[in-house]
């Protein structure tokens, strides 16, 4: 294990290059950036900042043969860990089928700034259409322990110019056992999403198949988000 002194320097420095790659002029790529501030931050049913409302920065940017980069950062605020921010940097290659169905297929490393105990890496591989999409996320060392596959279902309908119903529903499966952890866990999340130009906002609800021998707190069941693209 990589130990949490020197995580924060490497983290920073892989971020901040690739957002200056991202942002650099000239670049044969279409760049997008967001601004967002959730009312707490959870991913997977698991909260990441103890309820607490956390601002969050994302990077994006695609090329016109078909790779793309990124990267996001967020506050974080776990128990029984100095963790204080959490970093993701991803590339991956998408293509559009004759069909009209698009597949992607990638690789993610996720950093937690003083922490480097649960530092992971995942590949993944998906496909979707204009309003939804599957994906399929391999992990070799999962938050620092085991081995996981993620399985995801995500969603997009229109409800009128403005409004959009979103959903997700993911399956997270341990390919070793992980203490007294449940060997599978599910997660749902339904909102209501409404864009006005370059900003938006969501609002809904979450839940998380519960699991006495997992340590990490439950997300809360409602959650709210404003986010600002640019």
């Amino acid at each position: 294990m990589i130990p949490g002194r020197r995580v924060v320097p490497a983290a920073c420095r892989a971020v901040f290059l690739l957002s200056l790659f991202a942002l650099a002029p000239g670049a044969q790529a279409q760049t997008a950036a967001t601004f967002s501030v959730v009312s707490e931050y959870s991913l997977r049913g698991l909260s990441l900042s103890s309820g607490r409302a956390e601002p969050q920065l994302r990077i994006d940017q695609d090329s016109s043969d078909g790779w793309y980069w990124g990267a996001f950062g967020s506050r974080v605020l776990l128990r029984a860990s100095p963790a204080s921010a959490l970093a993701i940097a991803y590339a991956g290659y998408a293509r559009r089928l004759a069909s009209g169905l698009g597949w992607d297929a990638g690789v993610s490393r996720v950093v937690f700034l003083r922490d480097g105990r649960s530092n992971y890496l995942e590949v993944y591989a998906g496909i979707s259409s204009d309003r939804a999409g599957a994906r399929v996320s391999l992990s070799p060392h999962y938050y620092g322990e085991g081995r996981t596959a993620y399985a995801e279902v995500n969603g997009d309908w229109p409800l009128g110019e403005r409004l959009r119903l979103t959903g997700h529903a993911g399956l997270l499966h341990w390919l070793q056992d992980y203490g007294r952890a449940a060997r599978n866990r599910i997660d749902l999340r339904a909102g209501l999403a409404a864009d006005i130009g370059d900003f938006s906002v969501e609002i809904g609800l979450q839940a998380r198949q519960r699991d006495p021998g997992l340590g990490a707190a439950r997300a809360r069941a409602l959650f709210a988000s404003a986010s600002l693209g640019f």
